[in-house]
């Protein structure tokens, strides 16, 4: 017969409050949106309104992870102040700026013409007279002449340059756009990675908290055996208090789960665009298709992820501007540009190399699956003949719901197999579009 082991649920318990991925924290603290706020936001009520004052209740919104991205695109406000930003530059007028500018130009000209003229009327009024005093103006009004015809000569110049200048303004707020834009959609992307990160840590945790609540009830079945067992002298009270002991921490594991849940839950609607006065529910995670995983083409997928790659780009864009001030003669040495091709090459072979590990891994979680999927095949046909045995009444009550409770931990797995599956493809299918958590595609 099948017997509840405690050292078990408690680990089995333990083990839920570790499944939250590790990138999910970090995902929403770059995003801008602390983990803790809701908590502190919590605290800073029961500090106005008394200990026993509690949050208004939240409007609640059901979301599903097809429509996530999508979503925090549409409505996240620093995905919408990224818009505005490429949307200015984009809208730059440079012809308004450089009509303004000529009209500077062919008024400082005038300007100095107009002086020059006059200077130039002055000295022709004066003759060839041979006073000194007028010989002294005639000098000084002849080198205000010439600096007014340098004028002249100037604004010309510049008036004269003043279309290739334009050129060259657009060509560099093409580069500013097209440079900003790339920066910008990276920095985007790791919103919406934190926004699954978040959906996907919800899903975990609300699996962790059925999974606790199995095994409280579990505990509690135990525990009513062992209170028989202690009053009739067949177990030691110790060990019933071990076990409320270890009940107390199983439902206190549940409550900080709990309290997690209901935390992602409002970084996610914040990740999401809404005010702090709606949550976010989500709802299931999409399972990977056996299409999918054939689509999966190595050498294509690969070429794909390398010319979408940020960080690649990143390190090609340093590598251009360090050619650039080494062929204008602002850097003394070829070492900054060597260094910079040297990180092009790294970045390059990194990308490859981290690609692959995803590629391999998408591999390694579908055969876990499969595992995990006969693992709980085996465990049906094992609860079958429970459940036929209980209806005869084989065996008791108390061995039929621990006989539920293995085949519902064999379904756990499945369900964490396949949420690793979809993560790791997720995962991956984020490195062909260009980004990769950590930078190396």
């Amino acid at each position: 017969m099948k017997r509840i082991r405690l050292g078990a649920l408690l680990a089995g318990a333990l083990c839920m409050l570790m499944v939250v991925p590790a990138g999910a924290v970090t995902a929403l603290d770059v995003a801008g949106v602390g983990v803790w706020a809701t908590v502190s936001t919590a605290q800073e009520v029961l500090g106005r309104d008394g200990v026993n004052a509690a949050p208004p209740v939240q409007d609640e919104q059901s979301i599903g992870f097809v429509g996530l991205e999508k979503t925090v695109r549409a409505n996240n406000q620093t995905i919408q102040g990224f818009q505005k930003t490429l949307a200015s530059i984009q809208n730059t007028n440079l012809d308004a700026q450089f009509l303004q500018q000529e009209f500077q130009y062919q008024t400082q000209y005038n300007q100095y013409k107009a002086e020059y003229d006059a200077y130039n009327d002055f000295i022709n009024a004066l003759g060839e007279a041979q006073d000194s005093t007028v010989k002294a103006q005639i000098a000084m009004a002849t080198e205000l002449r010439a600096l007014a015809e340098s004028g002249m000569v100037m604004m010309q110049n510049m008036l004269d340059g003043l279309d290739e200048a334009q050129e060259e303004a657009e060509d560099q707020l093409e580069d500013t756009y097209a440079t900003t834009k790339k920066q910008l959609d990276n920095t985007a992307n790791q919103i919406v990675v934190g926004a699954q990160t978040a959906y996907i840590g919800i899903i975990t945790t609300k699996e962790g908290i059925a999974t606790l609540d199995r095994n409280l009830a579990a505990l509690d079945r135990q525990i009513a055996v062992v209170e028989k067992q202690v009053e009739i002298g067949m177990a030691a009270p110790l060990t019933l208090d071990n076990l409320r002991q270890t009940r107390r921490t199983t439902a206190a594991q549940r409550e900080t789960l709990t309290l997690m849940q209901e935390t992602t839950e409002n970084q996610l609607s914040l990740l999401c665009g809404n005010t702090a006065a709606t949550t976010v529910k989500p709802t299931t995670l999409p399972t990977v298709t056996d299409a999918q995983l054939s689509d999966m083409d190595y050498e294509a997928d690969l070429e794909e992820a390398l010319d979408n790659s940020y960080s690649i780009w990143s390190a090609q864009e340093k590598a251009r501007e360090a050619s650039n001030q080494y062929e204008e003669g602002e850097t003394s040495t070829v070492d900054a540009y060597e260094a910079a091709k040297l990180d092009l090459e790294y970045a390059e072979e990194s990308a490859e190399n981290t690609f692959r590990q995803l590629y391999l891994d998408v591999q390694d979680k579908k055969r876990l699956l499969d595992e995990a999927k006969a693992a709980y095949d085996t465990e049906k046909k094992n609860f079958d003949v429970d459940a036929l045995q209980y209806e005869r009444g084989m065996i008791s009550q108390l061995d039929y719901l621990t006989a539920q409770d293995d085949l519902a931990a064999k379904q756990d797995a499945v369900n964490t197999a396949e949420r690793d599956l979809f993560t790791a493809y997720n995962t991956y299918d984020w490195a062909k579009r260009g980004y990769m958590a950590g930078g190396a595609a």
